[in-house]
């Protein structure tokens, strides 16, 4: 009960702090250009696919779960509101886990109004029928995402305890995840292959960032296809990303020093 209060306190001043307003009218009107841009103002060679947008709404949701999970303890602990919230009978735990619902809720809601909003956009700019079942499908898995880098914040989060080294992880962490894990990819990619088949190891690389997780790997284009690039794994990856964080943060907000 404890860490719902936290949860519903925390979600509470999002809105009152309209963060919550304005991460959705972000999001929101991001979703509704690419829309735009995908199905009317690029002329690609085969039709339109809602798995276009897949990869640069997972980055996006990336940098927004980051940015409101990245100071959600470290803020609580320079502020002194920690000391408050542990002097009414909250614990740690509540603490930790009370942010990551409240937080993950406001991730939850954004992605939820971001594509509410935009379905009649979409049923409107596309000239079949709408897939309503893979739109919905695509939502749901941006959506988990946003939890897992909320997740991944909180932890790195709870583990500094620095508001400074906060926004700097933070701020690192949404770069790394959104855009320099590929940068790193390409790298490796382009200096130790010189052929275009890539061993299994570099599958599971690219699957360890949690935005390409879902993607599905084709297996075609291997000698052999081991269990970890089945796409059954990559719920393994997104579990990982929540649990290790998490735990780690656990471990080292119990028994670090508040004052």
């Amino acid at each position: 009960m404890s860490t719902l209060l936290v949860a519903k306190k925390d979600f509470q001043d999002a809105i009152r702090s309209q963060s919550l307003l304005g991460v959705s009218f972000l999001f929101t009107s991001f979703l509704a250009f690419l829309l735009y841009y995908k199905i009317t103002l690029e002329t690609p060679a085969e039709p339109f696919l809602l798995s276009e947008l897949y990869l640069p709404m997972a980055s996006v949701v990336a940098l927004v779960g980051t940015l409101l999970g990245y100071n959600a303890i470290a803020g609580e602990i320079e502020s002194g509101s920690v000391l408050f919230l542990l002097g009414t009978a909250h614990t740690r735990t509540d603490v930790l886990f009370g942010k990551l619902l409240g937080r993950g809720a406001v991730v939850a809601v954004t992605v939820l109004v971001g594509f509410g909003v935009c379905a009649p956009h979409y049923a409107v700019l596309i000239e079949s029928s709408p897939e309503i079942l893979t739109y919905a499908t695509l939502a749901g898995k941006i959506l988990s995402l946003g939890i897992v880098f909320v997740a991944i914040a909180i932890g790195f989060s709870a583990v500094f305890q620095s508001e400074t080294l906060a926004v700097w992880g933070g701020v690192c962490l949404a770069a790394g995840f959104s855009f320099g894990w590929d940068s790193f990819l390409a790298v490796i990619k382009t200096f130790m292959f010189t052929s275009l088949t890539l061993p299994p190891w570099y599958y599971l690389l690219t699957r360890l960032n949690p935005k390409y997780a879902y993607l599905s790997i084709d297996a075609a284009a291997l000698e052999y296809a081991p269990f970890y690039l089945d796409a059954w794994f990559g719920l393994v990856i997104l579990a990982g990303w929540v649990v290790a964080p998490l735990g780690i943060a656990y471990w080292q907000f119990s028994r670090g020093d508040l004052a």
